[in-house]
């Protein structure tokens, strides 16, 4: 069974890499938006030492090149995978596979994680060392505890991006509800702005909500704004909104294949 995932996990990665002038494209993307947001950190600075909400320059400049290297590995395209199988008929085929359909599309976009990883993380990360010098984490133990809490965060955004797929069966066009909620998650996770230059109201709001867990609890953890005590039980609020999602999408699973053989595939 693993080796089935892997097969579709390797074959995803090898089929990205193919595609050069996407990768070129994309990662001149990032770099303009990585320059442009540094530079009006900067601006907002006015280049001095001070410090904004208890976050130095370096703090936010780290900040930013780390969350535009995230927006890059976090691959969620199941999406978009559910909506063109409807569209063209080929979700009553994958129907048909011997192994859990939503894992095929887990492990197709943790293929095109790995590619992401490789084709875009790595240029942008010699680009930001050379320019803003590299963006070493506050300490050992907050580098120790980014890097799970980015598995929960994809955990999340992928669980997410499933449910907006399954609307797809009910509805059959999605039109542009993939981009409002990818804006809505860019905005309210603190992927562009941190949520702590936010009003008080939008802070606490968005502490019951999974989009500040995505972006701005690993970032916080990575630059040192959120302790240590604070960063496992921003990890646990993690683990719950995994669970709380994984019960939601498995219910929408089942009553969408319901759905689907009712309607003939």
């Amino acid at each position: 069974m693993l080796q089935a995932y892997w097969y579709m996990t390797k074959m995803r990665l090898l089929t990205s890499l193919a595609y050069r002038f996407e990768v070129f494209a994309s990662v001149g993307t990032n770099l303009i938006l990585m320059l442009a947001s540094v530079f009006l950190w900067k601006a907002a600075y006015g280049g001095g030492t001070q410090q904004i909400n208890a976050l130095s320059l370096q703090d936010l400049t780290t900040y930013t090149v780390l969350s535009i290297m995230l927006a890059s590995v976090f691959v969620c395209g199941v999406q978009d995978t559910i909506y063109y199988k409807i569209r063209e008929g080929q979700i009553v085929t994958d129907f048909y596979r011997p192994i859990p359909l939503l894992a095929c599309y887990l492990a197709d976009d943790l293929g095109g994680m790995l590619s992401a990883m490789i084709n875009k993380v790595i240029p942008l990360f010699i680009f930001a060392a050379l320019f803003f010098g590299i963006p070493w984490p506050a300490s050992i133990s907050g580098f120790l505890l980014f890097i799970p809490s980015c598995l929960l965060s994809y955990a999340i955004l992928w669980l997410l991006s499933a449910l907006i797929g399954l609307i797809a069966f009910w509805v059959m066009e999605l039109g542009n509800m993939g981009m409002v909620k990818d804006s809505i998650v860019r905005v309210l996770s603190g992927s562009i702005v941190p949520l702590w230059f936010f009003p008080e109201s939008v802070q606490t709001l968005s502490k019951f909500l999974p989009f500040m867990y995505t972006y701005q609890t690993p970032l916080g953890i990575y630059i040192g704004n959120i302790g240590l005590q604070d960063a496992l039980a921003a990890m646990g609020v993690q683990f719950i909104w995994i669970a709380l999602l994984f019960i939601l999408l498995a219910v929408c699973w089942k009553r969408t294949k319901s759905k689907t053989l009712i309607q003939g595939g």
